[in-house]
């Protein structure tokens, strides 16, 4: 089977996306930014939805209650094909936001009435083996697997998705997936601080790139780069917008597509880059509050932002977009087995005449990977009065200590066929990372020159950032320290993007409170490299 060449792919899509540019109507009068549109054709100006205490990502507090969660179809012309319902105190969710305390026990009843396997990872959370859902246990169509476990996680975003090996990306892609908040004393000061209400001035995002339909249908160029869409949705909603007042607003986004990495910004409608402030990332709140214009989020990854629209006027819109980057996508091999021969840059030429046509069949341009979108308009629509502030320290969050560390390499690349963890792909009943119990490990992540940029999760434990080694240029203006990390560096974190070329250590404590020897995964977060082997099993003794 033959992979097609990206670097020409890269560059017809761009000319579909440049005409669909110049089809597209102007700014407003109200001052909305001109912009691609998300799809070829008129704009629908979709308010974004924002959960409440029930419906999509409603947010559901068990409180110490037990909780089902349903796998199941849905009949209607929603988003996605399929999603967890979900009943509880006389509301119906689907995909419930799920609000606990640090520390609360859960337990979640999930039953699949699809008509595959399915199965639950609780993404950041560290649960025991039993309860990973990393795919070792599967739920068969019409049965049902009880969760049982303490949430023992900081408070932050984190988020449920399906993990059942090779079927991961199809059903995270069709609408199985919901967020994890969870709370603790550090945050509700935080969030008394800053004067914000979950669901008013506190608001998720959900970020996933899709193509027109419910359908997931890979062919082998997406295998090989990651399924990438043409439609750009925040919460479900296309080209969305949200009226807002002139105060801080906070924004937690969860990168949850397959494959697409955005480099997220705020600008005017000028374009002039908006400053806002980071307060965490995926474990949680930073310690002390940076200030930023921009920052990459890959597949998996979240963080944490504040807004401060003081200074608005009432008819200004601001957009949250992503912005121009070289994605540093490699050609695979052209026929299986055969040597790498020139590993092409993916803008290293023009299409031909040829390839400039559609390429995807549907009259929509595609939207390659690294080119500009605007994903979110607020429009500012009232004078408002913000009595908060951004307090100086955030948490009691510690710095890195690697002190007695041992250090494990990992070599990421692409082989025979498949991208590898060190020259090897997942087996279920092989276990090639063995940690001792309570030890403390530095790894060092170094990604071949041909290769991809990948998104690495850890399963059953945060890590910190140590430092990042010969990263490409486009990082430089995002570096915050001499060690080159990046803002998004310098929390609790349990997905790192690591890019062709570069080296990035961690360093990860092992301690764990569960009895005996455990097992958790270390992979890949771009779904189709997941599901396509690039994972590896680990113990912990």
């Amino acid at each position: 089977m033959q992979i097609r060449s990206f670097a020409r792919r890269r560059a017809l899509t761009q000319l579909g996306a440049l005409a669909c540019a110049l089809a597209a109507p102007r700014a407003s009068s109200d001052g909305a930014p001109a912009d691609a549109q998300d799809r070829c054709g008129g704009a629908t100006g979709e308010r974004l939805l924002i959960p409440g205490e029930d419906g999509w990502f409603g947010r559901l507090a068990p409180r110490g209650s037990p909780i089902t969660l349903a796998a199941s179809s849905i009949n209607t012309e929603a988003t996605w094909a399929t999603a967890f319902a979900a009943q509880h105190r006389g509301r119906r969710y689907r995909n419930p936001a799920l609000a606990f305390e640090s520390g609360e026990r859960a337990r979640i009843m999930v039953t699949n009435a699809l008509n595959e396997p399915t199965i639950v990872h609780w993404h950041g959370v560290q649960v025991d083996t039993a309860n990973d859902g990393a795919g070792m246990d599967l739920i068969a169509p019409s049965g049902r697997f009880a969760y049982d476990f303490a949430v023992r996680a900081r408070a932050g975003l984190y988020w449920y998705h399906p993990h059942p090996h090779g079927l991961t990306a199809g059903q995270t892609y069709r609408g199985l997936f919901g967020l994890i908040a969870v709370d603790d004393a550090e945050e509700r000061a935080v969030r008394a601080a800053l004067d914000v209400t979950w669901g008013r001035t506190d608001i998720p995002l959900i970020l996933q790139d899709r193509r027109p339909g419910p359908a997931y249908a890979p062919d082998a160029g997406d295998l090989h780069h990651g399924f990438l869409g043409s439609i750009a949705t925040v919460n479900g909603g296309r080209d969305v917008r949200l009226e807002v007042g002139s105060r801080a607003h906070r924004f937690r986004i969860l990168n949850a597509s397959n494959a697409r990495t955005y480099l997220l910004g705020f600008a005017d409608a000028t374009g002039r880059a908006i400053p806002f402030t980071l307060l965490g990332v995926d474990g949680g709140l930073l310690a002390a509050p940076i200030r930023c214009e921009e920052c990459f989020l890959s597949s998996a990854e979240r963080i944490d932002v504040l807004l401060d629209l003081s200074r608005a006027a009432v008819g200004d819109a601001i957009v949250l977009e992503t912005r121009a980057f070289d994605p540093m996508h490699f050609d695979a091999p052209q026929t299986p087995g055969a040597a790498p021969s020139e590993h092409l840059h993916s803008h290293a030429h023009a299409p031909t005449e040829t390839e400039t046509k559609d390429a995807t069949g549907d009259g929509c341009a595609p939207w390659p990977e690294g080119t500009p979108r605007r994903l979110l308009t607020l429009e500012v629509r009232e004078r408002t009065a913000w009595r908060g502030r951004v307090p100086d320290r955030l948490s009691s969050l510690p710095a890195p200590d690697a002190t007695g560390s041992s250090e494990r390499a990992f070599r990421l690349g692409f082989a025979k066929g498949s991208w590898r963890i060190n020259d090897r792909v997942f087996a279920m009943n092989e276990t090639p990372i063995e940690v001792a119990r309570d030890a403390k490990e530095i790894w060092l992540l170094r990604n071949y020159h041909t290769s991809m940029p990948h998104a690495m999760h850890l399963h059953g434990f945060q890590f910190r950032v140590l430092e990042r080694e010969t990263s490409p240029d486009a990082l430089a203006r995002l570096v915050v320290d001499d060690r080159g990390r990046l803002a998004t560096d310098l929390g609790m974190k349990d997905t790192v993007l690591v890019w062709p070329g570069e080296s990035v250590r961690i360093v990860v404590d092992f301690r764990h409170p569960f009895p005996g020897s455990q097992t958790w995964m270390f992979h890949c977060h771009n779904l189709e490299h997941e599901d396509g082997g690039m994972m590896l099993r680990m113990k912990v003794g």
